[in-house]
């Protein structure tokens, strides 16, 4: 009698499981595959706020989290360090408690709510360009090492051992604060970098040790593409976000040399590839007060096909936004929001516009309902309407 209330209990048993994963909510289904696929940044889509030039408290960049639908975005890049302003508090660069900055503790609390939205949050912290503001902090805490590493007004010399000590220190910083996630990434910057062409080795070695110390610190890397040549030994482990071959350029003159010599989607094909196109997927945040253009762009953005990277044209040398890459297997696009200097923000058009990027066309609708591997793809988008704007 007992054995065959034991088989009865074992087949209820059996019977009752597929209740329970059928019982599973769309949410559910749909977060679970978010953080498989999380892992993979270059194969989502993400959306990247410049707070150096257009500063946000953690208040309102908790605010933009909380409209980041994790079936269309899966993260979040700060931008903390450009010429204008540094965002981020560093001992190390004596600018604690200082206006318009995020401390350590806020870093710490937005990763948190950033964790709870299931969207991986990334720190952007760009070096060796884009360093104006940096210097000028450096020099009234640590005159003696700013001289040491300095290469000019706006760049860090990349080709000295101290400037890597330095950054990694300020880099170990930003990781201590972001740590706390399940797939961690840091951006390490690499973008509009002078003498870049002349200094390549030097450069992609510098990169290479910022990439090894975050590994060690658990943390996946990513930089901007136009300061690598066609012929490097940089690491495949670094994620490259590729907004143009020619960077904001358009003399022929110069996309020729840039076509000699800067590398083409096809020549970092062993890289995760993340495709934030220049002309399609930036946005002036002064642009968002503009109704028919907002419109316009996110009208592209669930439309036009991400696998069109920003290249130079051999046959005019000009720019062709539209160079359709077919080997690169992503589905990944970047949104990145750019802000001028001394640029307010408005956070009401801020919130709307990422509120109507997580809308799909109506015809998608009844995919997204599926919650497979089509609902989660990704689709790009242009304008027309970009100005000289860089990454």
């Amino acid at each position: 009698m007992k054995k065959i209330k034991i088989i009865i209990v074992t087949i209820f048993s059996l019977l009752l499981v597929p209740i329970s994963v059928y019982a599973k909510t769309n949410q559910q289904v749909m977060q679970e595959e978010n953080q498989t696929n999380a892992a993979k940044i270059s194969e989502r889509n993400g959306i990247l706020l410049d707070v150096a030039r257009c500063p946000l408290t953690k208040y309102e960049i908790e605010q933009v989290i909380a409209q980041m639908n994790p079936q269309r975005f899966s993260y979040l890049i700060l931008h903390l360090n450009d010429d204008e302003h540094v965002t981020f508090q560093s001992k190390i660069l004596g600018n604690v408690g200082a206006p318009n900055t995020l401390s350590t503790e806020d870093l710490q609390a937005i990763t948190a709510d950033a964790r709870k939205h299931h969207i991986i949050l990334i720190p952007d912290f760009d070096t060796p360009g884009h360093c104006e503001a940096l210097l000028r902090l450096l020099n009234q805490h640590n005159p003696k090492l700013a001289r040491k590493i300095r290469m000019d007004n706006q760049t860090l010399d990349y080709t000295n051992n101290q400037t890597v000590k330095f950054v990694k220190e300020i880099d170990g910083e930003l990781s201590q604060a972001c740590s706390d996630q399940k797939y961690p990434y840091l951006m390490m910057g690499g973008d509009e970098v002078a003498g870049s062409g002349t200094h390549s080795k030097a450069l992609m070695n510098y990169f290479n040790q910022l990439n090894e110390y975050e590994n060690h610190q658990g943390f996946r890397t990513v930089m901007w593409n136009d300061s690598i040549t066609k012929h490097n030994d940089l690491s495949d482990k670094i994620a490259i976000t590729y907004w143009a071959q020619g960077g904001a350029n358009t003399a022929s003159g110069l996309l020729r040399k840039y076509f000699s010599n800067r590398a083409t989607v096809a020549d970092l094909i062993h890289h995760p590839l993340i495709n934030a196109n220049e002309a399609h997927n930036y946005l002036n945040i002064s642009d968002l007060s503009d109704p028919a253009f907002v419109a316009d762009f996110i009208k592209q953005f669930n439309q036009d096909n991400p696998q069109n990277f920003n290249l130079i044209n051999n046959q005019n040398w000009t720019n062709n936004p539209d160079s359709y890459q077919k080997e690169v297997a992503t589905d990944g696009q970047l949104v990145c929001l750019w802000g001028g200097k001394n640029q307010g923000n408005n956070m009401e058009q801020l919130i709307q516009f990422i509120k109507e990027l997580n809308t799909p066309l109506p015809s998608q609708s009844s995919q997204v309902s599926k919650v497979n591997s089509s609902s989660i793809e990704s689709q790009s988008f242009s304008n027309s309407k970009i100005g000289s704007i860089t990454g």
